[in-house]
Order: C-alpha cells, then sequence, then structure tokens
C-alpha cells in the first residue's frame, strides 16, 4: 500500500512540476484587451471596415531577464485590417519595420525592461474587416522577424547582449465552442484498453 501510494505521490509530482516548467516558457502574446487576460475575440457585429480603429496588446510573457530588444512578426487574419504600430513610450524607444512584416524593438540603458513581469511592448490599430463567426476561427499569429529569416519571436539580455529564443502564441478570432461528447467512466477506460 505505501509502494502505491508513494507511486501515486510521484506521478502527481512529477506532473505538477512539468506543468510548472511549462508555464515559464518565454512568448509573445497579443491579448484583445487592456488587462491581458483575453486571447479570443468575437466579431463586433458591424460591417466590415467600420467603427473605430481597435488597440491590441502585444505582450511579452515570462522572460525572466532584463529586457534591451524584441523582434517579432504578426500574421494578421482578414478579420483584421493593420492600420499601424504605436510604441508605449516613443521617447526611450525605437523600432525597425512594423508588426505585419517584421518589428525590432529597442530600449534606451534607462528603460530596460523588466522581464520578470509581463511587457507590453506594442500596441498594433486595426479595423475589423472581413470577419464572420459563422466561418472557421481565424489565428492571429505571432512569428519571428522576418526580414532576417527568424521562425519565432526573440529578445536581447540588457547585461551581455546575448539573444534568447521565446514561442509565438496564438490569439483567436471566433474561436467557436469546444467539442464535448458526454460519456461514462467505463467507456472513458474502455479507450485505453
Amino acid at each position: 500500500m505505501k509502494k502505491a501510494l508513494a507511486g501515486v505521490l510521484a506521478v502527481a509530482l512529477a506532473g505538477v512540476m512539468a506543468g510548472s516548467a511549462i508555464a515559464q516558457v518565454p512568448n509573445v502574446q497579443v491579448y484583445f484587451d487592456p488587462n491581458f487576460t483575453q486571447t479570443q475575440a468575437q466579431c463586433p457585429g458591424t460591417a466590415p471596415f467600420s467603427g473605430p480603429p481597435v488597440e491590441l496588446h502585444v505582450v511579452m510573457n515570462n522572460w525572466n531577464m532584463n529586457v534591451t530588444g524584441v523582434d517579432f512578426s504578426i500574421s494578421y487574419p482578414p478579420a483584421l485590417v493593420f492600420l499601424g504600430d504605436n510604441l508605449l513610450d516613443p521617447e526611450t524607444t525605437a523600432k525597425i519595420g512594423d508588426s505585419a512584416t517584421g518589428i525590432a524593438i529597442a530600449y534606451g540603458n534607462c528603460c530596460t525592461q523588466d522581464g520578470f513581469q509581463p511587457i507590453e511592448v506594442l500596441r498594433p490599430l486595426v479595423l475589423w474587416g472581413v470577419c464572420d463567426c459563422n466561418q472557421p476561427p481565424q489565428p492571429l499569429v505571432v512569428g519571428g522577424y522576418t526580414p532576417l529569416g527568424k521562425t519565432t519571436p526573440s529578445a536581447i539580455r540588457r547585461e551581455d547582449f546575448v539573444e534568447f529564443g521565446g514561442l509565438g502564441m496564438t490569439s483567436l478570432i471566433c474561436p467557436g465552442a469546444i467539442a464535448t461528447e458526454q460519456s461514462t467512466w467505463g467507456q472513458v477506460k474502455a479507450l485505453y484498453r
């Protein structure tokens, strides 16, 4: 009995440790709200290309270093029409390119970003375009700095200017419902026999 309990405990602890490791992967994500909680959005229900422009929020998560620069790109779906990028502090930040084709952002020495916290790095301005939630979801994908052929975002550490790669996350427009099916525990166990 003690061996079985120890085995269950070991498996549970390994699962918690693996979940913690996955949760700390450095990434760049697009959010639809200024509180950085919404990575999915529905169509606004207005005619395409109407309504006021909308600001998105591009955030670096889990970089765990002092960041002096970042580069990435965003693949905008037909539901969003890219208008331009707004830097948060243009007096201490410089950029090359734009988020639709590849953007590199650098911070002055006075304003290095604390990557131990989420860092909002950019606010792209978009209009709602062709958006129909009766169609499949439209992904809003963060990728690498395409002018240099990168496939994932990267950031520069302030202390030694070493470059580190991260993951580009995907946000969804019209995510749809998650398909589920009612089942019994016996039917679930039968799947693994």
